[in-house]
């Protein structure tokens, strides 16, 4: 392939691959959200299994690259291929219920999630990782150097990842489907391939590649051209929904900036839901009818209310019929209610455009974090699905029981729900509705909560307001004279059987150890993981029990043991110092991607409880990560082409970067200034940050190992894996273990340890490489 005609299509081929990986990336994450009803556990497994793949891909191609001849040729080969797997995983991950044989209406356990993520993620993956040392080689003589050709290459492919993660963020994500982005995508990089076999100096391959490459283009465009790709992705969505509800008709699905909606239908009644979780029914007033006025009932005269989330399907039009004067609906997304109100009975309609009503789209987190100076109510009902997500936890911490009392009268009435147990409560249960109640008993001194299959929660901070004293809500009811179809005085002995009331108290009120729910530490959302486990009929649920018993110095002392072990073996076995460089090198290349990935989950974590949104976020988020490994790299590659420096003292400075700022991270997300106006492109500057620090440690490790007179295509296949390898343990570790139980604060004290582990070794090194000089 001569390099003075084919080289812009060469730099090209390398940024495409970033970019390919990156919507690759987020476009996986999406689907597999769906189908695990929005759990961000599985960002976690996903990113692990992926960076896994990337890690066994670099290995092996390191391992392989020379017994191949023609590497240019597996190079090009490998693009195809890439081309192929995308749509493919996309749609294994629609049919994935079916293929694990998930029963209807059950959750996908955690082993089972483990287990399909290599079908699912790592064929992709694996081949971005197995390409990098072909890369590495096809770009051998671009610079000065084989560091900084590594380095520069490093740099193009992370400009591709910045490119893909923008493009699909503000042009794909809002205006297609996942399989019209797809096409578009593959259509670019077929182009280019094309242009690039045309150079090929060997017929054969020259033939093969313009014949396969155009073929492949050709039935691309065709699809997008004839609009038929439009209907691959209708019958993939649906496959998807039968997959959860067979017996239910599809009416509509639709992504938007926030999540999957679908609309079904089953005898007459639709059914929402977000991101494959059931949000509401309409129309269904006898089951909201009797919920909307025990809402009411538990105040003495409210007046103004605000109700976040669930308002359709008959609780607002109940609502309505008591002397209110004012109701503020907040819904995070205007096109939830823009799909159901086609559909909604003229009554529901009619409510919508009460004047009393007033409805705002933004997130209920963030609408009562606003709203303190500007309103009062007298009941603010948070109707939000229980908190089987960290978006969802987000309305049961104490932060925000703590917002919402800001805005409640002296005498107001917060109102919370999550699913429990009738007769008997367990321990995963008790904990699970024990650590909604404490919580709340934290901040409001009077809780009182009705038994059943789900416990309603009614808080105030003045005394006599709420109550389960059934004689007193009958008195209240019968004072305002309301007339309803679907309550009635006796719906109250329903929920507040008084036998069952005194069980449930004495249940909540002997658990005193269990934790308090917080932004920082979720563990009603951990709790809630546990159950997800125990009624998905997974065999870790013995495993996650224990691990919510890891405490903080764990980890500290298998740190502290693995570097006594490591100083040992040097001493015993009288490692060489080079041996010892290679070793640092990829602990360091390992521990930094680790601090990376991590980083990066905490920061996710950290927006959505801030800003209350992440699914249209994610593919700038990992942009602008994916930028800040650019400018490290650039950074780094200019320092190693100007001047010789002592690059293990670098590494090391590099390192101790890395420690400062995971450290720093705590109080930074603790006291975000998230009410100043640009404080969300604030805070996307924090997501560069951990980027630039592993971006600029990239081209300095290459520089390090290669003086060792190693094969270039060698040395980036293997700081790629280190790299990738400890950014899979990282990832796993974050979204199972770390974040769930240890919190943001615990999460950022372990990534600190793990590089400071990296950083004695560095110093130590550098210390005795300063005694050799010495001497």
């Amino acid at each position: 392939m001569p390099f003075s005609r084919s080289r812009y299509f060469l730099l090209t081929a390398i940024v495409l691959i970033g970019a390919q990986g990156t919507i690759a990336q987020v476009i996986l994450i999406r689907e597999l959200l769906v189908v695990f009803y929005g759990n961000e556990l599985c960002l976690g497994v996903i990113l692990g299994t992926w960076l896994f793949g990337v890690a066994l891909g670099a290995g092996l191609g390191a391992k392989v690259i020379s017994k191949y001849r023609d590497k240019q040729t597996i190079f090009l080969f490998l693009i195809l291929t890439l081309c192929l797997t995308f749509p493919a995983q996309v749609v294994i991950i629609r049919l994935l219920r079916f293929i694990i044989h998930v029963p209807y209406g059950q959750h996908i356990s955690i082993l089972s999630l483990l287990g399909s993520s290599p079908l699912i993620i790592m064929p992709f993956s694996f081949i971005i990782g197995f390409i990098f040392p072909f890369s590495a080689h096809v770009f051998k003589g671009f610079t000065k150097g084989a560091a900084t050709d590594i380095g520069f290459m490093y740099i193009l492919e992370s400009v591709g990842s910045l490119i893909g993660g923008t493009v699909f963020t503000f042009v794909l994500a809002p205006r297609v489907s996942s399989f019209y982005a797809m096409s578009i995508l593959n259509s670019v990089v077929l182009t280019n391939l094309l242009l690039l076999s045309m150079f090929s100096e060997k017929a054969l391959r020259k033939k093969v590649l313009l014949g396969l490459s155009g073929v492949f283009l050709s039935i691309v465009l065709w699809l997008i051209a004839s609009r038929d790709i439009c209907s691959v992705e209708d019958f993939f969505v649906l496959k998807r929904w039968e997959s959860f509800n067979p017996g239910i008709e599809l009416v509509a699905s639709v992504d938007t900036k926030y999540q999957n909606i679908v609309l079904g239908k089953e005898a007459g009644q639709y059914s929402v839901y977000c991101s494959g979780q059931y949000v509401f029914s309409f129309p269904n007033p006898y089951e909201y009818g009797p919920i909307a006025n025990l809402v009411l009932l538990e105040h003495p005269a409210p007046k103004k209310v605000l109700l976040i989330g669930g308002g359709m399907g008959g609780l607002l039009s109940e609502m309505l019929r008591y002397p209110l004067e004012e109701v503020h609906y907040v819904e995070l997304d205007p096109k939830l209610l823009g799909i159901a109100k086609a559909y909604l009975p003229e009554k529901e309609r009619k409510a919508l455009e009460d004047p009393r009503v007033k409805v705002f789209y933004l997130d209920g987190r963030y609408f009562v974090k606003k709203a303190r100076e500007k309103y009062r109510y007298d009941i603010i009902f948070i109707n939000m699905p229980d908190p089987s997500t960290a978006s969802l936890n987000r309305f049961y911490t104490l932060e925000f029981y703590k917002e919402a009392k800001a805005l409640l009268e002296p005498d107001g009435v917060l109102v919370t729900s999550v699913s429990s147990a009738v007769a008997y409560i367990g321990e995963m249960v008790g904990n699970y509705i024990g650590s909604i109640y404490r919580t709340l008993r934290e901040v409001f001194p009077y809780v009182v909560v009705t038994p059943g299959q789900t416990n309603y929660y009614f808080a105030s901070s003045s005394p006599d307001i709420v109550t389960t004293d059934i004689s007193t809500l009958v008195a209240r009811y019968k004072e305002r004279t309301v007339q309803s179809n679907y309550f009635s005085e006796h719906h109250l002995f329903t929920y507040l059987q008084p036998g069952q009331v005194r069980f449930m108290e004495r249940q909540l009120q002997s658990r005193k150890d269990i934790p308090i729910n917080t932004d920082s530490k979720p563990v009603a959302y951990f709790f809630n993981l546990l159950l997800w486990e125990q009624f998905a009929g997974g065999r870790l649920l013995p495993v996650l029990q224990s691990m919510s018993r890891v405490k903080l110095w764990y980890f500290f002392i298998a740190i502290a043991a693995f570097l006594f072990i490591r100083l040992l073996i040097v001493r015993l076995f009288s490692f060489t110092l080079n041996r010892q460089k290679r070793f640092n090198c990829l602990l360091a290349i390992a521990t930094t991607g680790f601090a990376g990935i991590v980083l990066e989950i905490v920061l996710i974590f950290s927006f959505q409880n801030i800003y209350g949104y992440i699914y249209e976020r994610i593919g700038l988020i990992v942009a602008l990560f994916m930028m800040g490994l650019a400018v490290g790299g650039y950074i780094s590659n200019a320092l190693i082409l100007k001047q010789q420096r002592d690059w293990s003292r670098v590494l090391m400075y590099i390192v101790i970067g890395m420690v400062s700022y995971a450290l720093l991270l705590v109080p930074i997300i603790k006291w975000f200034p998230s009410g100043l106006p640009g404080s969300e492109a604030l805070f996307m500057l924090l997501v560069v940050i951990p980027g630039l620090l592993t971006g600029m440690e990239f081209p300095v490790a290459s520089k390090l190992y290669i003086e060792e007179a190693l094969e270039m295509g060698f040395t980036a296949g293997v700081l790629d894996s280190a790299d990738h390898a400890g950014a899979f343990i990282g990832a796993i570790l974050a979204g199972i273990v770390l974040l769930p139980v240890l919190g943001v604060e615990g999460t950022c004290w372990v990534v600190g340890a793990v590089n400071g582990l990296s950083f004695i070794l560095l110093l130590i090194q550098t210390a005795l490489s300063s005694a050799i000089v010495r001497r």
